[in-house]
């Protein structure tokens, strides 16, 4: 989870960088800001690849790990259910 808000506010502070550098130069304009969004995710997918990666990776391995688990715990209560009916 650490990484995916890491990789959300590495993309955030790109943004306002671009935005606010295409600013200088432009100045504010709709036009302007565009350009700095268009920039902005460019850059983002080429520079923030790895954190995007590692983000995605973690995002799947907790994902899994939450579907074993309750998984687990169903056959448990499947468990526990059919040795209460086979005590009765």
């Amino acid at each position: 989870m650490r990484s995916f808000l890491v990789y959300n506010l590495a993309r955030l502070a790109m943004l306002v960088g671009c935005v606010l550098v295409v600013w200088t130069i432009w100045g504010r304009t709709l036009v302007g800001t565009v350009v700095g969004i268009v920039i902005s995710a460019l850059l983002s997918f080429l520079v923030l690849a790895p954190l995007r990666n590692r983000s995605a990776e973690e995002l799947i391995d907790g994902m899994q790990r939450r579907r074993e688990e309750k998984a687990q715990k169903k056959g448990r209560d499947e468990t526990d259910e059919d040795r209460s009916i086979d005590d009765a």
